[in-house]
């Protein structure tokens, strides 16, 4: 008894240790009888136990559906275990099926026959591999040969290889088709043997002795012969090749560029033809450009004689309309004469020594009175000293900056118009001045940019009809710009503005160049007699402008806010009413509204004029559609206050005084010494009189520093209202005294407070400007009340 029971034992073991080891095999292994009965399943073919246990008995085709595999995959396996029976040889065969995941996996399944003593099969051993990577790996060579297969044959490049001696070893479809022979005909034949006798040299000297010796690509172009003996000119880039056991080879790309050069060809020809016309265009402008300018001198002319003459208005009327008519054509026919110049290479360039800040805020200040029409703001930021002298052409850098800040204006309707200046680089004897103008305007289109500076072009053809122009200007400016060996760059974007950027070298002078300044003379006293109110808040513009208009003769009545200058209108006559627009108990707005409504005609159609620190569109329209007449900027000047107050007087005729009042504004500047303020236009309205310059400082000091308190608590509380208005009635304060390094901070803190935007900046804004103005104080202080 005990030795069946330790046999069966060691049997017991002998299949333990069996079974262990087909459990561990990472394959998966299943064992069946003859009628496709699961006998045996191990975990790598099902991980789940139960399912495993359930499989025992079940055939594959209930376990197929028990799983939910396809009934294909069911016969597929019964075909071929069959095959297996009949034949008692294994079978392999690859089966792909979805994971619990849904994605696909392929298995290599082997199915081997056990067979008993007597050759019959006993069961059948399924021995599955998963090999889902090695099927990814075969599938992405295919597709990659395919790629390149593809590449090879369907490129409109000519791609071939050939041996170091030129023989051709393979060449794809395009080659066949550029050059009309087989593929039969090619290999195996030397390229030498394509190419016309007169190049052959050439092909050997600097291709194949090159492709030999070379590690680097060698490129060219060389030209071959067709089937047809026609020339065919090929830019190519070849590779020399070297692999282990194999001779070396080349890899050929060419493209075929027989178009171009046939295309170069023909364009030297159009190049001589079109240089033979330009000579013959610039001979008949130069001929027509001076035979116009002669007759047009003498119109001009006689105009201006007939001017002094005694006319009565229509005369003075049609006068005017034809000296505008004139001056238009002037200078059409000088920018045309200017473009032949520069063409044929006979405009001279001066060298003579100017200010050049000077030479900028002088063309700036002739727009200034257009800008204001148009309701622009015209900005000039610099940063170049003011007393910088350079030598070069003052009169050429003038019509560039002419002519592109007329453009700004003419392509603007709304928004501003930035003029900044620097100094880009600078050595001992040279620097680079940078001059850009930026503007809100129309813009230009990103096809039309690149023509922008050609002559007689515009961005649009409906330009021309809406704002005139011939198109010549900014081809003028870009040759006279170049001309001093600078540069004239655009950017634009349509519908948002553009920016040109003017940069030209000048040489350094030593020069020290005195103030030259040309007053032209204006009849201050030709109002007459008129009344005039002044409606304004701050105490310092009250005096200013009390002063200027009492030195014209003019009788002057001041008000203190709308309501003050409502009760006075509404008291006693005016002829004219300087409105100051945002003040204290009424704002101008406010107030002109209820004058307008005044039952006295005479009164209600009185002249007023809005007095305002804006010159934006926006605001000027609402300053008209309140009832006001015009506005002035502050801060204003003797001349341009009298040019608006005399284009308001109806009943003055007033036309000549208007047109030859001359045009000046304070520029805004960056400074460029130690004293913070200028008072050049307080001095200028002074008339040499010294006690009104020190009773305007005198004001400044007394009042800016309440102003500025008033500034500083109601930042501190986050009242942005109130912060506006003060920072609005400042804004006209420092300007009129010049202080110039805080005038964008003044308005920085007023469109903010207003737009209530950024408002985490204006503390800090608001204590530089109060520095500044403590500093101020202190220099005017010691320079010029102590000085008295």
């Amino acid at each position: 008894m005990s030795l069946p029971q330790e046999l069966d034992k060691k049997l017991r073991e002998h299949y333990g240790f069996y079974e262990e080891i087909l459990n561990k095999i990472p394959a998966e292994v299943i064992v069946a009888d003859t009628e496709y009965r699961y006998l045996f399943v191990n975990p790598s073919a099902v991980p789940d136990p139960h399912l495993r246990e359930w499989m025992i008995g079940k055939t594959n085709e209930e376990f197929c559906k028990y799983a939910g595999r396809p009934d294909k995959i069911a016969k597929a396996r019964r075909h071929v275990f069959r095959r297996v029976l009949r034949t008692r040889q294994m079978i392999e065969f690859g089966e792909e099926t979805r994971d619990e995941h849904g994605v696909f996996q392929h298995y290599l399944q082997k199915v081997y026959p056990v067979l008993d003593d007597a050759g019959e099969v006993q069961w059948v051993i399924i021995y599955a591999l998963r090999i889902t990577n090695k099927e990814e790996y075969e599938e992405i060579v295919r597709r990659s040969e395919k790629r390149y297969r593809d590449l090879f044959n369907y490129s409109q490049a000519l791609i071939c290889t050939h041996d170091l001696q030129g023989r051709l070893i393979s060449i794809n479809p395009e080659i066949s088709r550029v050059l009309g022979y087989s593929e039969d005909e090619m290999i195996g034949v030397k390229i030498q043997d394509f190419i016309p006798p007169e190049h052959k040299l050439k092909f050997d000297q600097e291709y194949l002795q090159q492709i030999r010796t070379s590690q680097t690509a060698v490129s060219g172009v060389f030209c071959v012969l067709n089937k047809k003996g026609e020339k065919i000119y090929l830019l190519y880039k070849n590779y020399r090749m070297e692999e282990i056991g194999i001779d070396p080879y080349v890899i050929g790309f060419s493209q075929d560029i027989t178009e171009r050069i046939v295309m170069e060809q023909e364009l030297r020809l159009a190049q001589q033809l079109a240089d033979e016309t330009s000579r013959a265009k610039e001979s008949f402008l130069a001929h027509m450009s001076h035979e116009i300018r002669t007759p047009m001198n003498g119109i001009m002319g006689i105009a201006s004689l007939l001017g002094k003459t005694n006319l009565d208005s229509q005369q003075q009327y049609y006068l005017k309309l034809m000296q505008e008519a004139a001056g238009s054509l002037v200078v059409i026919v000088n920018d045309i004469l200017d473009l032949e110049k520069i063409v044929a290479g006979k405009l001279q360039l001066e060298k003579i020594d100017f200010k050049i800040v000077d030479k900028i805020a002088t063309a700036i200040q002739s727009f200034l009175h257009k800008a204001e029409e148009k309701d622009l703001g015209l900005v000039f930021q610099n940063k170049i000293p003011a007393a910088k002298v350079v030598r070069g052409d003052p009169y050429r850098l003038g019509q560039v900056l002419n002519n592109i800040l007329s453009n700004a204006l003419k392509f603007t309707e709304k928004g501003n118009i930035t003029i900044t200046s620097d100094i880009t680089e600078q050595n001992e004897d040279w620097l680079v001045v940078e001059i850009m103008v930026r503007d809100t305007g129309i813009g230009i289109s990103r096809d039309r940019i690149r023509t922008i500076f050609e002559p007689f072009e515009q961005a649009d053809a409906t330009i021309s009809r809406k704002y005139g122009g011939t198109g010549l200007g900014l081809s003028i400016c870009k040759n006279l710009v170049e001309m001093q060996n600078g540069e004239l760059l655009v950017q634009s974007e349509e519908g948002k503005g553009s920016a040109f950027t003017i940069r030209i070298p000048y040489q350094l002078s030593l020069e020290v160049m005195q103030e030259n300044e040309i007053n032209q003379v204006i009849d201050y006293k030709s109002l007459g007699h008129k009344k005039i109110l002044v409606a304004e808040d701050v105490e310092l513009n009250q005096y200013l402008a009390r002063h200027i208009l009492e030195s014209w003769n003019v009788e002057v009545k001041i008000a203190s806010n709308g309501k003050e200058a409502l009760e006075q209108v509404q008291a006693e006559y005016f002829d004219c009413i300087l409105m100051d627009v945002q003040m204290p108990e009424m704002d101008g707005i406010e107030a002109t509204q209820h004058i307008r409504k005044l039952s006295d005609p005479l009164k209600a159609n009185i002249p007023i004029i809005a007095l305002t620190a804006n010159a934006l569109k926006g605001d000027s329209e609402k300053y008209i559609a309140a009832g006001m007449n015009d506005y002035l900027a502050k801060p204003f000047d003797e001349p341009r206050l009298f040019r608006v107050i005399a284009r308001n007087l109806v009943e003055q005729e007033l036309d000549d005084v208007n047109n030859n009042s001359p045009l000046k504004n304070q520029i805004s500047m960056s400074p460029v010494n130690s004293r913070l303020y200028d008072l050049s236009m307080v001095q200028s309205v002074s008339g040499g009189d010294e006690g009104f310059i020190k009773k305007m400082v005198a004001l400044f000091i007394e009042t800016v520093p309440q102003n500025m308190d008033e500034l500083s608590k109601a930042a501190a509380s986050g009242n942005w209202e109130q912060v506006g208005k003060t920072a609005h009635k400042l804004k006209s304060t420092v300007d009129s005294m010049g202080i110039k390094s805080i005038r964008q901070e003044i308005r920085t803190v007023e469109a903010n407070a207003k737009q209530l935007q950024s408002l985490e900046e204006i503390p800090s804004l608001v204590e530089k400007i109060g520095a500044v103005i403590a500093e101020c104080i202190g220099q005017l202080k010691a320079e010029i009340i102590n000085q008295g």
